[in-house]
């Protein structure tokens, strides 16, 4: 999660915000949240569990396109 913060940071384009799902369950299950850390990207769920941040910044650059 830190890293989804850093790059909102370093972007204007990027938003990053953390919930807690034991608090919002509704918002999990709206999303299918089944792990955690979950990424969710344009309202869909990207991936699931943690991953190295090379691979993190991959994985939301290919869902931007």
């Amino acid at each position: 999660m830190l890293l989804a913060y850093r790059l909102a940071l370093a972007s204007p384009r990027i938003t990053a915000a953390g919930v807690e799902s034991t608090e919002f369950p509704q918002l999990a299950d709206r999303y299918g949240v089944l792990a955690v850390p979950s990424v969710i990207v344009d309202e869909r769920p990207l991936f699931e569990g943690a991953v190295p941040e090379r691979v993190f910044v991959e994985r939301l650059l290919a869902a931007a396109r």
